[in-house]
């Protein structure tokens, strides 16, 4: 997640609290993944996949399915001026795969330029594509996120999906932050239900993003304040449109 390319301050207060979140988010339907068999997780930087949709990789894995996560970035741009980030970021990320469950070899790096992923959708589209041949359903962030990547991603992964004819599903990460509990999200938004035994394996996973949420490199990219809206006992995803 590169804090950069946000056009707010993710340190400033949610514009919705968590606790109308939660309130609004009760009366949204479950969303069974009983028939996610073979799952592929496309996240634009490391740490989004497990913000976003970490304990439902945790109890995929955990029921037997294949998942498998595709790291569009290496998320070197949350700290631009810092040569060794993007091997940082892909050792914190086998870390966090790692506590999630997946075994080693389950995770691919594209490498792309961080904030730079819609200025070719097109080829992006076709490097999602070629790597969900096989799967059933295709997971990614959500376009409204408020991230020029996340966005870039989340077209990416419909399109590709729409193309292989399976099902894709986004999960939204910054739009805790700035959208508003009767906003666009709300109106398709499903819930996931996440066992304690799951979401116990997101937050070990949490923990290994030193760079992004603790002050290792300076102000935490993802402050302790916005992490409430992803430890709900329940993740949430967006039918793909």
């Amino acid at each position: 997640m590169a804090g950069e390319h946000l056009p707010w301050d993710p340190a400033a207060p949610s514009c919705t609290e968590e606790s109308v979140w939660r309130a609004a988010l009760a009366l949204r339907p479950h969303r069974s993944t009983l028939s996610w068999r073979s799952v592929l997780v496309v996240a634009p930087h490391p740490d989004d996949e497990t913000l976003g949709i970490g304990a439902t990789i945790a109890a995929l894995n955990r029921r037997g399915a294949s998942v498998r996560v595709l790291f569009l970035t290496d998320g070197e741009a949350s700290h631009p001026n810092n040569s060794s980030l993007k091997q940082q970021r892909a050792g914190e990320a086998a870390l966090a795969l790692g506590a999630l469950g997946l075994p080693a070899g389950r995770a691919e790096r594209l490498r792309w330029p961080d904030g730079r992923l819609s200025y070719d959708v097109d080829g992006l589209t076709a490097s999602v594509a070629a790597r969900a041949v096989g799967c059933d359903t295709v997971l990614s962030t959500w376009p409204g996120d408020g991230h020029p990547d996340h966005r870039a991603a989340g077209i990416a992964a419909r399109d590709a999906a729409a193309r292989l004819g399976v099902g894709a599903w986004w999960y939204p990460i910054w739009a805790w932050h700035h959208e508003r509990s009767d906003g666009h999200l709300l109106g398709s938004a499903e819930r996931v239900p996440a066992a304690a035994v799951d979401l116990a394996a997101k937050k070990r996973a949490l923990g290994a993003y030193r760079s992004q949420l603790t002050d290792l490199l300076g102000p935490p990219i993802v402050p302790p304040s916005f992490l409430e809206h992803h430890l709900r006992p329940f993740e949430v995803v967006v039918p793909c449109a």
